[in-house]
């Protein structure tokens, strides 16, 4: 009993292979403080589209009820990053200051 079909993984090209990719290579950047900004941008984004396209269609208004209330709080949660930026944390700063 796996999302995948059971076989256990997914072709890259397909939408939830573009989808891990997105979350490894953008997430680990964040995680980094490394284009935070730009990071934080495509993962509320995703987040968004994933929002719409699998969890609305079980019922636009209630996310508690079609199990999208993480995936919209990791949407604003991102764009509080897109606007408030890593700050201190981030590698970006320390890149700068050299």
């Amino acid at each position: 009993m796996s999302m995948t079909g059971g076989n256990g993984s997914v072709e890259l090209t397909s939408l939830m292979g573009i989808g891990g990719v997105i979350e490894l290579v953008f997430g680990i950047l964040l995680t980094l403080g490394l284009f935070t900004r730009v990071s934080a941008f495509l993962l509320s984004g995703q987040m968004a589209v994933a929002y719409f396209m699998f969890h609305a269609p079980k019922g636009f208004f209630f996310p508690l009820m079609n199990g999208g209330e993480p995936t919209i709080l990791y949407c604003f949660i991102f764009l509080y990053f897109v606007f408030a930026g890593a700050r201190a944390f981030a590698l970006d700063n320390k890149i700068a200051k050299k």
